[in-house]
């Protein structure tokens, strides 16, 4: 368990070895000498930015100053092994397993729990792992208001609500040795380094590593694989030996110079959701990826194609049905998290969309059935359930134009 009195000895005694007066760290920090003596009596913690610099002062990892016991190390000749534990022990995962595909979302709710910043504690002062991040970064980072299968770039709104920012570091630009030291000197820093591959295999947050970089310690989120994305337990990692020599790029997590207010992240990706979700013209080459009401006419055309060439399987269902499911109910999700988190919004109109969304996901969950029965239809039956399923699209399509068509009279209130 974190201990705020031994963080407050060890910044004392590291300070003290490093040869600074109070007032000498004070003043590297920028802050009064009153609040460092505040951390080294344990009545205050710093915050991120200020222990990232402590750490360059002291020349040690953020978690050496935090708890000295939490930077797990071994060395031998022939090996050496650094691990980094989360700032605050981890829950266990409560939330519905079902679905939950977004990697980038998992990812990041991950590296808020690492830096011990989720504020709701359950009975035995862990840090609470349920979906609630993961819908607000589904939404932040803009994925659920679409159907494409990963974000096209990261949103640095999604790391600043914390106080973190981010840099990517290409593979190409680096040796293999020197891409290898990069990472081992952001861990042995304190903090993780996210490894992106550019094929479809696991992204990596990496919180340790052994064999000199070689082999990594962390945990893998793969898009599309609930599973894998809600098993966020940083007592159990997993190796990944030889990464560095996948076609991938780094992500190097950073202390941002400035911090976002939730709401103000919500109130972006409540604009810029609703500008994605009434688009009704562009989409990708294909046509089951993109933003909007477009889908919806895509869809129909797509089945009534199998429909014309008597096609002997509903082939256009999956995974867009699941897609599909999973989108407006973190859609939905997230609507009702904004009528608690952004000020002055109409939260009657809110009510209003939400009630729409409610029964979206209602006709999405039958789609979703289909979708999972699609291979036991007999042949005579298939154009039957396509019209059927093409009916439950117009459904929801009228109902979503609704939806959204509250929301944007909310919007004007903010």
């Amino acid at each position: 368990m974190f201990d705020v009195k031994k963080m407050g000895e060890q910044i004392a005694y590291l300070r003290i070895r490093n040869k600074y007066t109070q007032e000498q760290l004070s003043e590297k920090l920028k802050v009064s000498p009153q609040a460092v003596s505040k951390w080294e009596n344990g009545k205050a913690i710093p915050e991120i930015p200020l222990l990232y610099e402590m750490s360059r002062l002291f020349n040690c990892s953020v978690d050496r100053i935090l708890d000295p016991a939490s930077c797990v190390l071994c060395t031998s000749e022939f090996n050496y092994e650094f691990i980094v534990k989360p700032r605050i022990p981890v829950a266990d995962y409560s939330g519905s397993e079902w679905p939950k595909s977004i990697s980038s979302a998992s990812l990041i709710t991950a590296l808020k729990l690492f830096f011990g910043l989720e504020q709701r504690r359950d009975n035995q002062n862990r840090q609470m792992n349920d979906d609630e991040e993961y819908i607000l970064q589904s939404a932040i980072m803009n994925i659920c208001f679409g159907y494409s299968y990963g974000p096209d770039e990261w949103i640095h709104d999604s790391f600043l609500i914390y106080g973190l920012d981010y840099e990517i570091h290409s593979q190409a630009d680096y040796s293999e040795e020197e891409f290898i030291a990069l990472v081992c000197k952001q861990i042995e820093h304190g903090y993780p380094a996210i490894i992106i591959p550019k094929e479809y295999t696991d992204t990596i947050l990496a919180v340790g590593f052994s064999d000199h970089g070689k082999i990594l310690k962390g945990l893998g989120f793969l898009e599309g694989d609930d599973l894998k994305n809600t098993r966020i337990n940083f007592d159990q990692l997993n190796q990944y030996a030889g990464w560095y020599k996948t076609d991938c790029d780094m992500m190097i997590v950073k202390p941002a110079n400035e911090k976002m207010a939730l709401s103000e992240a919500c109130t972006n990706a409540l604009f810029k959701g609703i500008a994605l979700l009434l688009n009704d013209s562009y989409n990708r080459e294909d046509k089951m990826q993109g933003h909007g009401m477009i889908i919806y006419r895509n869809w129909c055309d797509l089945l009534r194609e199998e429909n014309q060439s008597n096609a002997d399987q509903i082939k256009c269902v999956f995974p867009h049905a699941f897609i599909h499911y999973e989108n407006k109910l973190r859609t939905k999700q997230f609507f009702e998290l904004c009528i608690n988190i952004i000020p002055d919004i109409d939260k009657e109109l809110m009510t209003l969309a939400i009630s729409q969304y409610n029964d979206i996901i209602s006709l999405a969950t039958e789609i979703a059935t289909i979708a999972h029965q699609r291979d036991s239809f007999p042949k005579d039956s298939l154009k039957e359930k396509r019209n059927y399923i093409i009916e439950m699209l117009r459904r929801s399509s009228e109902q979503e134009e609704l939806a959204l068509s509250y929301i944007q009279r909310a919007l004007a209130s903010i």
